[in-house]
């Protein structure tokens, strides 16, 4: 078997937000979303408020295939993808000297923090 597609530091992030298709089938979706999480990523759906996107699906993971295996399912249940945004986990320039433990909150979270029930997406566009 093959070595992990992985970041050497942090997580591999994929937002999806997709409209469903006529043929949209929510147990399939039930199903992809299942399947990622019992292979190691953590996924994060919510509803959207908006004309762009009815849904957005979050994931989480150390290795950047299952994402993708996650992408192709939530497309293989019926909904269409409108935008996406792949990243990684990361900790701040401004954020050297700071405890590992604070450090590695941030490389890898635990989503969702307890008691939140709402999400907020910045996309952030930065040319490096």
């Amino acid at each position: 078997m093959s070595e992990p597609m992985s970041p050497s530091v942090g997580l591999g992030v994929i937002h999806l937000f997709c409209k469903p298709f006529p043929d949209f089938n929510g147990l399939d979706l039930v199903k992809t979303v299942k399947a990622a999480e019992s292979a190691g990523v953590t996924v994060i759906t919510v509803s959207m408020l908006g004309h762009k996107a009815d849904v957005a699906i979050m994931g989480l993971a150390a290795d950047m295939r299952e994402l993708k295996k996650l992408q192709t399912g939530v497309q293989h249940s019926g909904l269409e993808i409108v935008d996406s945004y792949v990243s990684l986990t990361e900790v701040s320039e401004y954020a050297k000297g700071m405890p590992q433990e604070m450090l590695n909150s941030r490389l890898y979270p635990q989503l969702p923090p307890a008691g939140k029930n709402a999400w907020c997406f910045y996309p952030m566009s930065k040319r490096r």
